[in-house]
């Protein structure tokens, strides 16, 4: 069951379920020692991926995918960009070795480069972006905000940028074939 409040999952007391984050009671009280602790909206924006998210425990899938992860995370023209930047980066890096092995060198260099800067701050950029995010909806629902909130942030993970991740994938598997043949 989740919190009406904040959207985190509840717990069971003897006499009552009740939200260890913002202090909801089931009767509709609030807990007192709660009360100043209760859910930013970055927080019932994000759900369960809040803690991942500030916490940067997305290593995987930032460090695999690079600016590639923005499009899984919703952000579908910056996830491109980014990617078409990241592969420019990585063929100017490339032209500078004037022998194979040393552009070789030079290419893993590059990408090492590019995915520890991804892996650092990915996550940071999608809070700043999500924030605006809320922001906007704040601005657009001032009254009921917070029930918008809740009910956009199952959208924090883009199918479409997951689909699009496996098109691109698939893409440059079968070129890398063809282009072998």
């Amino acid at each position: 069951m989740k919190c009406p409040m904040c959207g985190k999952p509840l717990m069971k007391d003897v006499q009552h379920t009740f939200c260890p984050y913002c202090g909801y009671l089931d009767d509709g009280e609030i807990i007192q020692k709660y009360k100043g602790n209760k859910a930013s909206d970055l927080e019932i924006y994000l759900g369960n991926d809040y803690d991942k998210i500030v916490r940067n425990n997305t290593f995987f899938p930032s460090l695999v995918l690079g600016p590639l992860y923005f499009c899984f995370r919703g952000f579908l023209l910056l996830g491109l960009i980014f990617q078409a930047l990241e592969i420019g980066f990585w063929i100017l890096l490339s032209r500078l070795g004037k022998f194979g092995m040393t552009a070789n060198l030079l290419l893993l260099v590059a990408v090492c480069i590019s995915r520890t800067f991804c892996f650092i701050f990915n996550n940071s950029i999608c809070i700043f972006l999500y924030r605006r995010q809320i922001k906007k909806i704040k601005k657009k629902y001032p009254t009921h905000y917070l029930d918008k909130l809740r009910a956009f942030h199952s959208h924090t993970v883009s199918y479409v940028g997951v689909f699009l991740i496996l098109f691109l994938f698939l893409f440059i598997v079968f070129f890398y074939i063809f282009i072998s043949i």
